[in-house]
């Protein structure tokens, strides 16, 4: 509660407001590490309980294939003990940066508390819920009060588009991921509107939501007939964005040659998308997929150069103490997280080119 009134103090909200679910983060030990370890046993150890639907982000390993990749022991365990003490406090070990894949879909202007920036966007932008961007401690302070601080996105007047974007040209499944890093660069926290979309799915939202909540603060994004919030300040500033914008994300983001292995999955795949991989795989490398158990145990029979990883994706997995110097991604999200957290070098292209070894 002290750690929710003081967030509440900060941003001069009224009061507490009942949510209906959280997503937490900050699940990995490669991100928290013995600190937040202690943390979470130290509240596990004193009863606490999540009194909402709550959910696990992904964390560092596969929980049962982790030895399989090389995954230290020492990593392991205490990644383990994570888990346990997350569990012993009731909350579903779902570890999955896209838990609306897999059955958790907040009700359209329903409150959540969530904190994995991919899903934070995607709630507020694609489903229609309304959600701050919270840290782990404080969703999942949230997930045990049942409530959260009632200022930002939770206040209709702030779910507003403040610039505008124009798209003059076609937009592709990659397009989407690195338009949404070129948007964020721009808008930094400020709620961007697009505009020249005509359609666009799930999984191409997921990209762009992605990409633009990585390289900025956003939270939230608007497209015309296709998102559900559409409001706008008078007169916004208007941008236009060009195919030579994105390519300049694509150099930007690709500093390395020769992946050691080819990533899918951030924010995690879905089943669709996996499909899509496992049937048009033509490289000889390496190629690991992540995404949920749930859609991991729909493929039993998949090429032999493939993993399909649950539980985990290559931003938050010890991927420079397993060897790997250089990873290729379609993701935008991943290679800047690559670069900046991991601190190796990244290949970023589109899944085709990848998936041919161009």
């Amino acid at each position: 509660m002290r750690i929710l009134v003081a967030l509440g103090d900060i941003f001069d909200a009224e009061n507490l407001i009942s949510i209906e679910s959280t997503q937490i983060a900050g699940i990995s030990y490669k991100t928290i590490g013995d600190a937040g370890l202690e943390f979470l046993e130290d509240w596990s150890r004193s009863n606490a309980k999540v009194v909402v639907n709550s959910w696990m982000n992904p964390a560092g390993m596969d929980l049962e294939d982790w030895d399989k990749i090389g995954v230290p022991k020492e990593f392991a365990d205490k990644q383990l003990r994570i888990i346990k003490a997350l569990t012993d406090m009731e909350v579903n070990p779902s570890c999955s940066c896209a838990p609306y894949q897999i059955g958790l879909i907040p009700r359209s202007g329903s409150h959540i508390a969530w904190s994995e920036s991919s899903a934070v966007i995607f709630a507020n932008s694609v489903i229609g819920a309304m959600t701050n961007r919270e840290g782990g401690p404080s969703a999942l302070s949230s997930a045990i009060i049942g409530k959260t601080a009632n200022y930002g996105l939770h206040l209709q007047e702030n779910r507003i588009g403040q610039l505008e974007f124009e798209i003059d040209f076609e937009t592709k499944d990659f397009d989407f991921s690195l338009l949404g890093y070129y948007i964020g660069e721009i808008s930094k926290n400020k709620i961007p509107i697009i505009k020249g979309i005509k359609k666009a799915s799930w999984d191409q939202l997921k990209a762009f939501g992605a990409g633009a909540a990585a390289s900025g603060g956003v939270g939230m994004f608007m497209m015309p007939n296709i998102t559900p919030d559409y409001e706008i300040i008078e007169n916004p500033e208007k941008l236009n964005v060009t195919k030579r914008n994105l390519d300049q994300v694509q150099e930007k983001l690709s500093d390395g040659i020769n992946p050691d292995v080819i990533t899918f999955g951030c924010p995690h795949c879905s089943y669709e998308e996996i499909q899509y991989i496992v049937q048009n795989v033509k490289t000889k490398k390496p190629i690991w997929i992540c995404t949920s158990k749930e859609i991991k145990k729909k493929f039993k029979k998949i090429p032999s150069n493939v993993k399909i990883l649950s539980d985990t994706c290559m931003v938050v997995a010890p991927v420079k103490e397993m060897g790997i110097t250089c990873i290729g991604t379609d993701s935008s999200k991943s290679a800047h997280y690559t670069q900046n957290l991991s601190k190796i070098k990244s290949v970023l292209k589109s899944r085709e080119d990848l998936l041919r070894g161009d």
